[in-house]
């Protein structure tokens, strides 16, 4: 049964007084972006989440409540955004795809070298875990024995030549007895899905990745994802960095036994992305902004990402309320699938983008009076993407996935990679450029928490939530995150209160996110802050800086699957590579372009 919020909203309506609200009010956008986050109101985020836990339906093994995509808990949560959203006048839709949903059953062990692990599933509280089953991975048909091998590993991180890349070539198998053995490959470099399929060729019987250990929050349990396109069939598990490195010391010496079991629920279903936008605005200016909906299978995802979802439903319902004139249209979308990989937000991407930029190709290739892409010049590319801008009506979009983390710093995206171009949770390294006005939309996100008198924390780009797709296809972007299973520092404590060396949220991808594990302040603050920059830029004729406007290369989409993250491909859009853009990590992705799960 949904709760009604609208009489809720009428008393603060009706005490506004019409003539502070009129004429030349709306004109100025800080202004109108100001009135609309300030009239969030917190009691009625935290009904949000109350109402998605209720929506929440059994696990398969009973022991929790989940809302994965493709389960009865995601499709309630689905029909209270939808009847919501409808509520308010927004004209809604559903965007149905099939997806690979995939689903870690219980039993999962590890055993090395007659040691029983503690896995992520089945860790007590307090305890750290030591390995866990990677996503999309294949089952193990039972209890699976072997010996480790390595491949090539390289413990020398200051050295000039270390090497980052273990297990990312066929090549770097040659020579190792890998056949009937289950290889351990060190984190790095490419995709997990490389590196599984890679050893998988050789012929592996299994694959454990074990994290990097260069740098701060490269050292835990690798809790990853193979992807929902993979063709691995083998199991796959990660571990943390010291147990890898201790296995190697060991393996010099003698054979390092192992047994391991994953059990798993593998198949193909269908579910949906909610799109729903305002009836005004100007519709060649697209104001976008989403969360995902969907919770791992494991628990009913209030944090991940309930609080994100309740944020811009909130939002939305406010921005109705309040009668907002918006000059753009704003679009607002909860994503299926997220935690399959970005199947929905990607899924939404290439299906919207690709027809544009297939006409901005044609129209170019007619004004040069040439037959075929492949006559294209560089300079040529240019002129096409700088086109498919033009046409393109989505200008930017901001992602709000883990806003209430309850160990929480506020964190917003490094939109010009002046504080995180050398974290190894960048994923866009090199000569990446953000999109133009990606840097601006980190600038806004600053200029309200500088207000609030609260510190922020540069998050690198990972590519690790719903902004990839739209980073890929040089959609400008932004948003916040709070922080997942990393550890808060001793400087964050004093930013932001809380425990320190204790994971920002301890629950994260276990059942016990639920009402209990959220920060209600960070909740209330970071749905302001969504309020303010969504607004402003919805009451903004010209949505970024003139001065910023040297022409700025958007990305066309990655012709591999966009979560493997190899290097981008090199279609530019405009002449100029010289500002501000990038994208990170969540579990979802980084600098090496692995992916963990969010």
């Amino acid at each position: 049964m949904l709760v009604n919020i609208n009489t809720k909203k009428s008393l603060l309506v009706t005490a506004i007084s019409a003539t502070l609200l009129s004429g030349c009010f709306w004109d100025d956008p800080k202004n109108t972006a100001q009135h609309v986050s300030d009239s969030i109101e917190q009691d009625e985020l935290f009904e949000h989440l109350e109402e998605l836990e209720i929506r929440a339906s059994k696990t398969s093994d009973g022991a929790s409540i989940t809302r994965a995509a493709g389960t009865d808990g995601y499709q309630d949560s689905l029909d209270y955004i939808v009847e919501t959203m409808e509520e308010h006048g927004y004209v809604v839709t559903t965007q149905e795809f099939d997806f690979r949903a995939w689903e870690e059953l219980a039993g999962t062990a590890l055993n090395v070298d007659g040691v029983d692990l503690v896995g992520v599933r089945t860790a007590p509280e307090g305890v750290e875990p030591q390995f866990a089953a990677m996503s999309y991975s294949g089952p193990s048909n039972g209890n699976l024995t072997g010996a480790l091998v390595f491949v090539t590993p390289d413990f020398r991180f200051d050295a000039p030549d270390y090497d980052s890349t273990d297990g990312c070539e066929a090549s770097d198998f040659n020579g190792k007895e890998i056949a009937g053995k289950i290889a351990v490959i060190q984190r790095g470099g490419c995709s997990f899905n490389d590196k599984v399929v890679n050893a998988q060729n050789a012929g592996a019987k299994a694959v454990i990745v074990f994290n990097q250990g260069n740098a701060e929050g490269r050292t835990d349990v690798v809790n990853g994802t193979l992807g929902s396109d993979s063709t691995a069939v083998i199991p796959a598990l990660g571990a943390r960095f010291d147990l890898g490195q201790s296995w190697y010391q060991a393996s010099q010496t003698a054979s390092v036994p192992v047994s391991l079991n994953i059990n798993i629920k593998d198949q193909m279903v269908v579910t949906q992305n909610i799109l729903a936008e305002t009836e005004g605005g100007d519709e060649d200016q697209v104001v976008m902004l989403g969360a995902h909906l969907d919770s791992v299978p494991e628990g009913p995802g209030i944090n991940d990402n309930g609080s994100g979802s309740a944020g811009i439903l909130e939002y939305a319902i406010t921005l109705a309320d309040l009668d907002i004139p918006v000059k753009n249209k704003v679009r607002f979308a909860w994503w299926a699938a997220e935690e399959a990989g970005l199947v929905g937000s990607e899924y939404y991407t290439n299906d919207l983008f690709t027809p544009i930029y297939d006409q901005a190709q044609k129209e170019i290739l007619k004004e040069l009076g040439l037959e075929s892409p492949d006559q294209l010049t560089p300079e040529q590319v240019d002129l096409v993407e700088a086109r498919y801008n033009e046409i393109n009506k989505v200008k930017l979009y901001l992602n709000f996935d883990m806003i209430a983390s309850p160990n929480y710093i506020f964190g917003v995206m490094d939109g010009d990679l002046s504080d995180t171009k050398d974290s190894p949770d960048n994923a866009y390294t090199g000569d990446f450029t953000p999109p133009f006005g990606t840097s601006d939309i980190e600038n806004t996100f600053n200029e309200f928490f500088t207000s609030k008198s609260e510190a922020i924390v540069p998050q690198a780009l990972s590519k690790r939530s719903d902004y990839a797709g739209f980073a890929d296809w040089g959609v400008a972007f932004g948003g916040l995150f709070t922080g997942a299973e990393k550890t808060k520092t001793a400087q964050e404590v004093e930013q932001f209160g809380g425990d320190i060396d204790v994971a920002y949220d301890k629950c994260y991808h276990k059942a016990c996110d639920d009402l209990n594990n959220i920060s209600q302040k960070a909740l209330y603050v970071n749905t302001q802050a969504l309020a303010y920059v969504t607004t402003y830029y919805a009451m903004s004729e010209t949505l970024f800086p003139e001065a910023e406007a040297e022409v700025q290369p958007a990305r066309h989409a990655l012709h591999t699957h966009p979560h493997t993250h190899d290097a981008p491909h090199k279609h530019r859009i405009g002449t100029k590579l010289k500002a501000a853009d990038s994208v990170s990590d969540h579990d979802h992705f980084h600098g090496d372009f692995d992916q963990d799960r969010h």
